[in-house]
């Protein structure tokens, strides 16, 4: 290695060990500052996780007094309909309503649902049209499934022209349903049985519907 290169290396060394002497402290605070966000962000989720926790303990107390369904909605009401546990405690409550022969006080709850994930929106929205229909408004239920894009928003769309009489239209929305279906799944053939019984042919798995 040539004398010159040492002396390189020799001053690119210095001038680390200087830069460093500089901004030593800096660094430092700067690894620390790191370590406390890093610490902090694993509290906020040891936090967020034990709040869900808690939650959903409250969610479950709340349901589970099925006897008094007016106790238990006063309850869930004070939960955000905005959030996941508020949501589910809605749905569970719904459903409990439902059973209970209470099928307007079901859309009600359901209605109070504003999540931001469009999944559970759309899950929501599809039991909604369910109720629509079970309460004598089909034509709601058609029109509030419009947006959506699903083989349950199709299949609910079948069932409220079905209700309506509307078979042609009925058979159009169970195939649409169909081609959005996992072929052999209890779902499809729930469909299936749905199409033969407005008058319609289920078509070949795969085959593209008219």
């Amino acid at each position: 290695m040539a004398i010159d290169d040492l002396l390189d290396e020799h001053e690119q060394g210095e001038v680390v060990r200087n830069w460093l002497r500089r901004n030593g402290g800096s660094i430092l605070t700067g690894i620390l500052i790191g370590l406390a966000l890093i610490m902090g962000w694993k509290w906020w989720q040891a936090k967020q996780a034990n709040d869900a926790s808690a939650r959903a303990q409250q969610f479950e107390a709340q349901v589970a007094n099925t006897t008094d369904l007016s106790k238990a909605a006063a309850g869930i009401a004070k939960m955000p309909a905005d959030s996941m546990y508020g949501a589910l405690a809605r749905m569970q409550l719904a459903r409990t309503q439902v059973d209970a022969g209470k099928s307007a006080d079901a859309l009600a709850t359901l209605k109070q649902i504003q999540v931001k994930d469009a999944g559970l929106m759309s899950t929501v929205q599809v039991r909604i049209a369910r109720l629509l229909i079970e309460t004598g408004k089909a034509d709601e239920a058609i029109a509030s499934m419009k947006t959506l894009d699903s083989a349950g928003a199709f299949e609910v769309t079948g069932d409220a022209y079905a209700r309506l009489g509307k078979k042609t239209e009925a058979q159009a929305a169970y195939k649409r349903a169909l081609t959005a279906m996992e072929v052999g799944s209890n779902a499809r053939a729930i469909v299936e049985l749905k199409l033969e019984d407005v008058g319609g042919q289920v078509p070949n798995a795969g085959a593209p519907t008219l």
